[in-house]
């Protein structure tokens, strides 16, 4: 089937891993376990703000109080943002892949995740126009059957017509039983090996 849509993921693969980044570096500064640190933020907070079940600050507030760390959360969304990086490499073959190709970005940021990280990166944007697809504005989770016939629906497309890359196993499941085409990313170079063998580069 010919492939149609293109699906980036954002965080791991636009831009550099962002909670396990500042799990990692939390961890280093204040002398814990990275895993735990993950856990708490990510996997139990900023999990729920995804779902629309607590808001983004309080998801801040209570991993902050949780782990015990002695910050604002200023302070923490501050050593966040400062971790990121955009994908360099990833995003000039997206534009190259754009004139074959549609292309969109997904994410599962809350509102105000995902405004920040577009300020700070506006080349998002730029490259991937109004194909920005935040979950949370859709009150859909990720990983679901739901968002990919969102994406169908919204594209005109067939399952069997995408190609979705995401550096999580977890989020190419429920996609792939449905038909679409999936990868998993790992570095650019097996990206773009991955790619040639689909004849897309």
């Amino acid at each position: 089937m010919e492939i149609k849509l293109i699906i980036f993921d954002c965080y791991g693969v636009c831009l550099n891993q962002g909670y396990p980044n500042t799990s990692k570096f939390l961890a280093k500064k204040y002398g814990l376990k990275w895993q735990t640190v993950q856990k708490v933020i990510y996997n139990k907070y900023f999990n729920q703000a995804a779902l629309k079940k607590i808001s983004q600050n309080t998801a801040w507030q209570k991993a902050i109080k949780e782990l015990g760390l002695p910050l604002s959360v200023e302070q923490l969304k501050r050593f966040h943002y400062g971790l990121m990086k955009t994908n360099p490499k990833i995003l000039d073959l997206a534009r190259k892949l754009k004139e074959h190709y549609v292309i969109a970005l997904l994410s599962k940021n809350t509102r105000e995740q995902f405004r920040d990280a577009n300020r700070k990166f506006p080349v998002l944007k730029q490259v991937f126009g109004k194909n920005l697809i935040n979950t949370w504005e859709h009150g859909l989770p990720k990983a679901s059957e739901e968002t990919i016939n969102f994406l169908c629906k919204k594209f005109r497309v067939k399952p069997s017509e995408i190609l979705y890359f995401d550096d999580q196993a977890d989020n190419l499941k429920i996609p792939k039983l449905m038909g679409v085409q999936t990868v998993l990313y790992k570095n650019f170079s097996q990206f773009q090996r991955e790619l040639k063998k689909l004849c897309l580069i």
